[in-house]
């Protein structure tokens, strides 16, 4: 069966890295042009590599406001659109809806590897060796860049965001999950079996299989659209090559983005 896109708006919300065009890089890799070369309006809001949650909402409701043309004031119609956010990218979008004078109207968030109840590694949990300590902080610091995103990402801080942000009502949330089982070469094999090995009661749902980053459990919210095969948390956003050796190189990213616009198209736009 062929893909159906929407009409409407497609917003891509970065996660850890925060930024696009970062010496050459585009984030979301080769994304916005294969979802482009479909028909489809896709912008890419810039938000910081080193804020909170609460900052990064409000520079994504700035840059989607400059992105679509949208002044104060004016007199034009209000835009909808869709956002779509990996990793910390979905929490921003799910702080940003509560924010009072949007100058557009959100359809739908749909999230990818997004940690609405947390990550353990950002807790660096005391049931990691010394070596193993060392070894998740300076990957965090590598994907979250700042104090204050880990901070926020934690599951007991995740804890209070979704008592205090919960879904507004009129708005469809979806997520997608990621898990994979990685060689010792790979980036996230320490991660992902902390994750994996470890538990804790209060927080059962940030612990389990995973991507490395972010567990199953962690990553579903809304409608749970399902689970996404053998790929890391940065293969979901097309940088599985960096895993060449280690087992997660052959995800087609685009093919996933195109069932995740194809989804809102169907169940929110309503099209056949």
């Amino acid at each position: 069966m062929p893909y159906i896109y929407p009409d409407n708006y497609i917003v891509l919300c970065h996660g850890f890295l925060g930024t696009d065009g970062m010496m050459g890089i585009n984030y979301f890799r080769g994304v916005k042009a294969d979802l482009e070369s479909q028909g489809c309006k896709v912008v890419v809001p810039k938000v910081s590599m080193t804020g909170s949650i609460d900052e990064r909402a409000g520079q994504l409701n700035s840059q989607i406001n400059d992105l679509l043309g949208l002044r104060p004031g004016a007199s034009t119609s209000r835009p909808d659109v869709h956002l779509i956010g990996h990793s910390m990218g979905g929490l921003d979008a799910r702080r940003l809806v509560h924010m009072p004078d949007l100058r557009y109207n959100v359809l739908s968030i749909t999230t990818i590897s997004t940690p609405h109840y947390g990550s353990p590694i950002a807790s660096l949990s005391d049931s990691l060796g010394v070596l193993s300590r060392l070894q998740c902080k300076i990957l965090l610091g590598l994907l979250s860049g700042s104090g204050k995103a880990m901070n926020d990402m934690t599951p007991q801080n995740m804890a209070h965001f979704n008592a205090s942000y919960k879904d507004v009502a009129g708005i469809k949330y979806y997520s997608v999950t990621s898990k994979f089982d990685p060689r010792i070469n790979h980036l996230f094999f320490i991660s992902n079996k902390h994750i994996k090995n470890q538990s804790d009661p209060r927080y059962p749902e940030a612990f389990g299989e995973n991507d490395g980053m972010v567990s199953v459990g962690s990553a579903k919210w809304g409608e749970y659209l399902g689970l996404e095969g053998d790929t890391s948390h940065i293969g979901v956003v097309g940088w599985g090559i960096t895993g060449i050796t280690a087992g997660d190189s052959n995800y087609d990213t685009e093919d996933m983005y195109r069932r995740l616009v194809h989804n809102v198209a169907r169940k929110v736009e309503g099209k056949a």
